[in-house]
């Protein structure tokens, strides 16, 4: 009898051993497919191509206990590769900073920077590779950076949200990446103002994430023979350069403008005296609150207690204005830079979310900003 149990028992570990081979087996066989792959030189091959990526990905998904611990052992090989597959650094990094443990991120970091920006992936898989740096633009790592330029701010990378219908546009992507850096990406930015190959998007997410510190360095550029340069500095030192841009705005000399140029100047030129906190805060009351015809909008400040609470709520709501009236956050009873402060924060936060109403909402944080550095 005893010895029936035990060649049961070790009939039973063998067929456990075996069902937990087999997972193992497959996900070698399924990087080996991945390897495999030739180089995607159209769109349709490259659709089919993240088909067959995708594929691999649910297995890995429905297969996760097993697969982890293979796709951590080959990819850590892979990168000790001269030359390590573009594909598998992609996927396999992805997967395990989107489905690993914590102790992973560091692991799908090092794949990340092994991906070459003159590569097939960034042609081929470039929506996949904004999903992968987005998911770690978070960490901000600055040696991101040199990929980020070269395919993103650089390129004409746009992203399908597929739950949403709509597509995210080149400035756009930038925009999340470059936003959840703070003021490392402004400098980054900033400093790359002198390059006419990239100066206009570079100042299209400055809009978005700058602040006065930029206003110098973009008001020098009103000089510019380029019409499309002129409008967006124009247009940074109205919705980021706080008074310091409105400032620049005044002592520029539109003397030299002509044609678009100086037809946006004399559009925007108008604004300039109007740009109060009053006059600003004004602006941000909803259009639907109810007042007296041709009266003045009433804006309620809140005290220290609503307004740290609105922020809490803000922040946990990655940025969602829903039941927050944002003219009454600009009259807080806060300290005027520590408003700015957590508004800043709040819009890096906003910037994890990816969808197609994040942007308005980045959008309104923004104008809070700027009118909040109008107060005394």
């Amino acid at each position: 009898m005893a010895v029936t149990k035990m060649l049961a028992a070790l009939a039973a570990a063998t067929c456990m051993a075996g069902a937990l081979a087999a997972p193992a087996d497959e996900t070698l066989q399924r990087l080996a497919q991945i390897r495999a792959l030739p180089a995607a030189t159209a769109t349709q091959d490259a659709l089919r191509q993240r088909g067959e990526l995708d594929a691999a990905w649910r297995w890995f998904g429905n297969h996760k206990a097993e697969a982890l611990p293979v796709l951590r052992r080959e990819l850590a090989a892979e990168l000790k590769k001269a030359q390590p597959n573009q594909l598998v650094l992609l996927d396999v990094g992805y997967f395990l900073r989107a489905h690993g443990e914590p102790g992973d991120t560091a692991l799908a970091l090092q794949a990340l920077l092994r991906i070459d920006p003159d590569g097939t992936v960034p042609k081929s898989q470039s929506q996949q590779l904004f999903r992968f740096m987005h998911a770690l633009a978070a960490g901000r790592d600055t040696r991101l950076f040199a990929l980020m330029d070269k395919v993103f701010l650089r390129g004409q990378v746009t992203v399908f949200l597929p739950q949403q219908g709509s597509t995210l546009d080149e400035a756009s992507t930038c925009i999340y990446l470059y936003g959840q850096y703070g003021a490392a990406a402004e400098r980054h930015l900033r400093a790359l103002l002198g390059d006419a190959s990239v100066v206009n998007r570079a100042l299209e997410v400055l809009m978005w994430v700058g602040s006065p510190d930029s206003v110098p360095a973009v008001a020098a550029l009103l000089n510019t023979a380029d019409a499309d340069t002129f409008a967006r500095a124009a247009t940074f030192l109205l919705r980021a350069g706080g008074p310091q841009g409105r400032d620049a705005l005044r002592a520029f000399d539109p003397r030299g403008l002509q044609g678009k140029a100086l037809e946006f100047y004399r559009q925007t030129h108008g604004q300039l005296d109007r740009m109060s906190f009053a006059a600003l805060a004004d602006q941000l009351v909803e259009q639907g609150e109810e007042r007296a015809p041709g009266a003045p909008p009433v804006v309620r400040g809140l005290d220290a207690a609503g307004a740290r609470q609105a922020l809490d709520a803000l922040y946990r709501s990655y940025g969602s204005y829903d039941g927050i009236a944002p003219a009454a956050l600009a009259r807080a009873a806060l300290p005027k830079q520590a408003l700015i402060d957590e508004l800043v924060r709040v819009r890096e936060r906003s910037l994890l979310r990816v969808s197609a109403e994040t942007l308005a909402d980045v959008d309104t944080t923004n104008t809070l900003i700027n009118t909040v550095r109008f107060r005394d």
